[in-house]
């Protein structure tokens, strides 16, 4: 067997070469032995490997467990406890003449421990920035001052010095390294703060009735129970801080935070949304009156709002106009429940806001520990393969769309499904994104948000990019319009897509001056020729334009398919549609992720797989491009190619109507015998009111 002499050759010269045992670090030390000879290498090699092993057998030996056991962190906080309780006691045990108060003396002194806690044992001067983290934005100008003064002249970050701290290991035969002493000293602190706190119930009378005082504030079950009453009697059992201020009181400010400390991109106001939700479900108390109870509360009565139903502003209009009265949500059968995904959405969002809270309004009374935890009545969300959440589209569907006047000829604005005496191919968005979301699986604000320079067709493989554009922006500043990173890719262009005349489309509405592929979604063309962005553009305004009309027409032809809890296919069920088709038994997860946009499962996929760097992206889209060709299948070769682009005034396009004889706006994808029972009980009421006038 080869011997292990540690010696590695680079260039000319030999270096010795060894990793230090434990290190936090895998980088190995090398050294230069000085010499080319391999026989004076390897004997200078074996004295030094001497050397090293008993470096090493040392550093062991003095560093050991580099980690404290749950019984030594307790018996350390117990250490603190006990020691800073018999000093924050003093003025009973030994009093004084000392006019002090001492409710206000233990507030500062607890506040003073938390801040030097987080600070180095050794930091010459405070670090104002991590007062401004710890101290709360409620406390007043005076408070401050006076945390100044104690911090200044009563506690400093060697209140617990080393000596102090390896002493304290020692009795506890813990082992004694940087490691342990550091963690060691933030135990013994966590021991002062909570002295300090229970200080406060001194003159408690559970505490004052168990005889000595000072052993009763050791008493952990006595102490909860007093904290617990002297809340009860404040109206405030788990925050520090006492305030009147609504929670809808402070969700401008709220918002503001959540989106700076998170670095989130606008999102039309849902966000805001979420926050009024949960003060209407829990009936916007004061700030100061929220506990752990309002989550589980806000969580069941989300569950039994309808799926529909329209929020409005809080106080201001529809259903959040008035306070909420439980009594009116009754317990809802399960095809009319919203998903626990979509209560689940709320609850994240609600937690980064109590995160924001939990130094302000939300303050514990004691300890560090988040009283509003949301996360914890997160709903489990099950798939069941059996019975999804959404059911693709399927061949036929599609095939069913794709036969109707849009794609074959049509009258023009709001007779785009009816079928006329000269009928014409208009090409907008109503008749390119559906396209898109079937043969490139483009989700519905992905295809609507396109820009020219997004789409490239004078290649050997033409292609569309999907990423933050300007046209898709929520506040005229951000670029905007995919939900994660993984969503920004290349998608090859189906040759499905060029045969209807996408280049030529695109090559249209270039020639027009526009900067995206549907313009008529973003905005209208004013009186004075001034183009005017929508208030809710893009794919709000292509759904209640064109998608609802056109996906209400093709239902009465072929139903669409329905999931057990009554949601039938919508137009993201075209993106499971295309995903379906394309895993195939010989398509890689690793392909299908990039193609659709997916967070890739391995570390290999998320960190190593760069196919389009390394092989080139012209190799890697013709790839993807061959793939996807053989797997979606063709739903549109019933489709004639139109023989130019046909487009309409701006204002007119992609506004489709609704199929004759059908009202998709009053009557969506309702069948026949419930319009016809809806239009019995509209003229019976016509009726009633008639004659009672």
């Amino acid at each position: 067997m080869r011997q292990q002499s540690y010696l590695v050759r680079k260039g000319a010269r030999y270096h010795f070469r060894r990793r230090i045992p434990h290190s936090l670090t895998a980088r190995p030390i090398s050294i230069s032995l000085g010499t080319a000879d391999p026989d004076k290498a390897r004997c200078l090699a074996r004295r030094l490997a001497v050397k090293w092993d008993e470096l090493a057998m040392g550093m062991e030996i003095l560093g050991g467990r580099r980690t404290l056991s749950l019984d030594e962190q307790e018996a350390l906080f117990r250490k603190g406890l006990k020691d800073e309780l018999a000093r924050a006691t003093v003025h009973i045990t030994a009093p004084i003449e000392d006019e002090q108060p001492h409710p206000l003396h233990h507030k500062m002194m607890a506040m003073a421990y938390r801040v030097m806690m987080r600070m180095p044992a050794d930091a010459e001067e405070l670090d104002q920035a991590i007062v401004d983290q710890i101290v709360p934005e409620s406390w007043s100008a005076s408070e401050r001052a006076l945390l100044d003064k104690v911090m200044r002249l009563m506690v400093s970050p060697r209140s617990i010095s080393t000596d102090e701290t390896e002493a304290a290991l020692q009795t506890i035969d813990a082992p004694v390294n940087e490691t342990t002493v550091r963690d060691a000293r933030l135990h013994i602190f966590r021991g002062f703060v909570e002295a300090q706190q229970r200080a406060e119930l001194i003159q408690h009378p559970l505490i004052e009735a168990a005889g000595n005082p000072i052993s009763a504030l050791l008493d952990d079950g006595l102490v909860l129970e007093a904290r617990r009453s002297k809340g009860d009697e404040d109206g405030n059992r788990f925050f520090a801080r006492t305030t009147d201020v609504r929670f809808s009181e402070q969700i401008d400010e709220l918002v503001d935070k959540v989106f700076a400390d998170n670095e989130w991109q606008p999102d039309g106001n849902r966000t805001r949304h979420m926050f009024e939700a949960f003060a209407w479900l829990t009936g916007d108390k004061p700030m100061a009156d929220y506990e752990p109870e309002d989550i589980k509360v806000f969580a069941r009565r989300m569950a039994r709002i309808p799926r529909g139903f329209k929020w409005g502003r809080l106080g201001v209009s529809d259903g959040m106009a008035v306070p909420f009265q439980p009594e009116n949500f009754p317990e809802l059968p399960a095809n009319e429940r919203r998903s626990n995904r979509t209560i689940n959405s709320y609850l994240t969002k609600l937690q980064a806001a109590a995160k924001v809270l939990h130094t302000s309004y939300w303050l514990p009374k004691q300890g560090d520990d988040q009283v509003m935890k949301f996360n914890g009545s997160r709903k489990k969300v099950i798939d069941d393969p059996t019975d999804p959440d959404r059911v693709p589209l399927t061949e036929e569907n599609l095939r069913t769309l794709y036969s109707l006047p849009i794609w074959q000829g049509s009258g023009g604005a709001l007779k785009r499904l009816h079928v006329v005496d000269t009928p014409v191919i208009y090409q907008d968005a109503a008749y390119w994104v559906p396209l898109l979301g079937t043969y490139e699986g483009m989700s519905r604000e992905e295809a609507c948000g396109l820009e020219l320079i997004d789409v490239e067709v004078d290649v050997e493989t033409p292609y569309v990019l999907v990423r933050e554009n300007m046209t898709k922006t929520k506040d005229g500043v951000t670029p905007a319009g995919i939900k994660r990173r993984s969503r920004r890719r290349a998608l090859p262009i189906h040759s499905e897509l060029l045969r209807l005349g996408f280049a030529s489309y695109v090559k249209s509405v270039e020639a027009e001056g526009w900067d995206c592929l549907f313009p008529e979604l973003y905005g209208h063309v004013d009186e004075n020729g001034t183009y005017m962005r929508r208030g809710k553009p893009g794919g709000p305004w292509f759904y209640a334009r064109a998608w609802r009309g056109m996906i209400d027409a093709s239902h009465v032809i072929l139903p669409l398919p329905m999931t057990s809890a009554g949601k039938h296919a919508d137009f993201h069920s075209q993106r499971t549609f295309h995903y379906s088709a394309m895993a195939g038994e010989e398509v890689s997860e690793a392909l299908l992720a990039r193609h659709i946009g997916h967070s890739a499962r391995t570390t290999g996929g998320r960190k190593y797989n760069r196919r389009a760097l390394a092989l080139g992206e012209a190799r890697e889209l013709a790839e993807r491009r061959k793939v996807l060709e053989r797997e979606v299948p063709i739903v549109t070769d019933h489709v004639p190619a139109p023989g130019s682009v046909n487009l309409l005034h701006l204002n007119h396009r992609s506004r489709v109507g609704s199929a004759e004889g059908r009202d998709a706006l009053l009557y969506f994808l309702w069948d026949e015998e419930a319009i016809a029972a809806d239009k019995r009980r509209k003229a019976e009421l016509r009726k009633a009111a008639k004659a009672k006038k």
